[in-house]
């Protein structure tokens, strides 16, 4: 396919978007062929401006869907942070989907996702199009550190057991992240955010299954040391999308195995500093149910476009520890951790390697098409870069478990 772009980074002047571009211009090889793309065409040329080299422009509303589809007809591989997706989303993965046009974005919003696959999955494998959701700390931190255990289980000529996922983390959110959580707590429904299996090819589980999948609700001790666990925020959007992959990769060479299963927590100090963490989370779902609530809440917090400072990205960091236990108790961990604020930095890095990857080591890919997880498009290959960019992937001693 001829294309006049090799990457369009759409959304490009919201606060994610202009990172993205940023990071683009300064680590993109020579020769690639980018552009950056929005509604507002002065925001636009502003952006471009300020970067060197300087990318073309296109100008294209979501609400306009041929637009759109103009735009996606000249890219090889589409970038999107524009968000929230369940609003401005579909008809950027629609055309890609229709095209046959790669596809990367940072959504966390499971029930969006859910609805794209039932509409375009089935198209983009019969295209080609490579349609990867979730390329930010949501879930790829999750997806590919749950993936070494998987193959570290292989070599040993084994399934998967249960697997927990211990998050700790510095850093902040931007208005557009905002915006995406009210927006989910707003429309959707309190039933599909809470279905362990939502991304899984068939989402129905019967009751039993259902509640040994569920998501926690309280603090617990963390065997092997001293620490407690609170519910992880992000746990319900991670767990999800590593659930999804276990199941697209079962009957393959990868299966993860029958007795699989995923959780996660967030680490704390204490005890009363998770049951703290755990009051903390039921309260803002609850309270996001309110519409009063809701309007406050993006009326103290930062406006879309707006975000942490420079200074505070880079000094943010996150650890996430990855402990498995098989039915003979035995443990083994990975770690995925680097520096830079989770939702911002680490992102942007994420999301740009992702598409990187794409563009530029695609016959190494997994020769897969449809809506995947990040696991599933890249497995090694996505690994391999973040490692190259500064982030730590890998297995740890048994004594470290």
């Amino acid at each position: 396919m001829s294309s006049a772009f090799d990457l369009v980074i759409y959304g490009a002047t919201g606060f994610t978007g202009r990172q993205a571009a940023i990071r683009v211009a300064r680590d993109a090889p020579p020769g690639l062929r980018w552009a950056i793309a929005g509604r507002n065409r002065a925001k636009l040329e502003a952006l471009a401006a300020s970067l060197s080299p300087s990318p073309e422009i296109i100008v294209a509303d979501s609400a306009d869907a041929d637009r759109v589809d103009a735009m996606v007809a000249q890219a090889r591989c589409v970038l999107t942070t524009a968000g929230p997706f369940a609003r401005y989303g579909e008809p950027v993965l629609a055309s890609c989907a229709k095209r046959g046009v790669d596809y990367v974005d940072i959504t966390g919003e499971t029930p969006w996702v859910r609805r794209m696959i039932d509409r375009y999955h089935d198209e983009a494998t019969r295209t080609g199009a490579r349609i990867v959701p979730f390329c930010g700390f949501d879930s790829v931190p999750a997806d590919l550190g749950v993936l070494l255990l998987a193959q570290q289980a292989h070599r040993e000529g084994r399934g998967l057991g249960r697997v927990t996922g211990y998050y700790q983390a510095k850093g902040g959110f931007n208005g557009g992240t905002l915006a995406s959580a009210l927006n989910l707590l707003e429309r959707e429904r309190p039933a599909d955010l809470a279905n362990p299996f939502l991304l899984n090819p068939n989402p129905k589980v019967d009751r039993a299954t259902w509640s040994a999948h569920a998501d926690p609700r309280g603090s617990w001790r963390v065997p092997g040391i001293d620490r407690w666990a609170a519910p992880f925020f992000m746990g319900p959007v991670n767990t999800r999308v590593v659930r999804r992959s276990a199941a697209l990769f079962a009957g393959t060479e990868q299966a993860y195995g029958d007795a699989f299963a995923y959780q996660e927590g967030l680490l704390m100090p204490s005890r009363v500093a998770a049951m703290s963490a755990t009051a903390a989370l039921a309260a803002f779902a609850v309270g996001g149910q309110s519409s009063l609530l809701r309007k406050a809440a993006a009326k103290l917090g930062p406006s879309p476009g707006e975000g942490p400072s420079e200074a505070a990205m880079d000094g943010g960091f996150f650890r996430v520890r990855f402990v498995e236990e098989s039915a003979d108790g035995a443990r083994v961990a990975a770690e995925v951790s680097g520096p830079g604020d989770p939702g911002n930095r680490v992102t942007v890095q994420i999301l740009c390697e992702s598409a990187f990857a794409l563009l530029l080591d695609r016959d190494a890919l997994p020769d897969r098409a449809g809506i995947l997880t990040p696991a599933l498009a890249f497995e090694r290959v996505l690994i391999d870069r973040l490692r190259a960019s500064g982030m730590r992937l890998s297995l740890l001693d048994t004594d470290a478990a």
